[in-house]
């Protein structure tokens, strides 16, 4: 199953490209985030790529990136997304992915940005809970 993982930021949002089955987790793209012209273009971006499933990081767990704002800004997001795409959005804890993103960067020299990179992560997670 084609599933789209989301690393969602006031800013910009991480996008990565999940496959169930195999279980492997790629970083995509970062967009910026812009309000609801942000929502449209992953509605299209799911539309197009044929995505069945997306799962969105949330800061479940309060730390130096992140406090409980953040998660009522994420959720607000998801519910505005879940208005214009009818697959299945899960949700799955960040809790650290931008600090191991920020680590695969400088130590192992991944060339995606760091957001695509949480989005990943978020979505390596997600399937080795499964």
């Amino acid at each position: 199953m084609r599933v789209l993982g989301i690393d969602y930021g006031d800013k910009k949002i991480g996008l990565a490209f999940g496959e169930s089955v195999a279980g492997v987790a790629l970083p995509l793209e970062v967009i910026p985030n812009i309000g609801d012209e942000t929502i449209k273009k992953i509605a299209q971006k799911i539309s197009i790529d044929d995505f069945q499933q997306v799962v969105v990081g949330v800061p479940l767990s309060t730390g130096a990136f992140h406090g409980p704002e953040q998660l009522e800004k994420t959720r607000a997001f998801i519910e505005k997304l879940k208005t214009v795409i009818s697959i299945p959005i899960f949700e799955e804890d960040e809790a650290y992915t931008t600090s191991e993103s920020i680590r695969l960067q400088r130590e192992e020299g991944a060339a995606a940005e760091e957001d695509a990179l949480a989005a990943m992560l978020i979505l390596e997670q997600y399937f080795g809970r499964g």
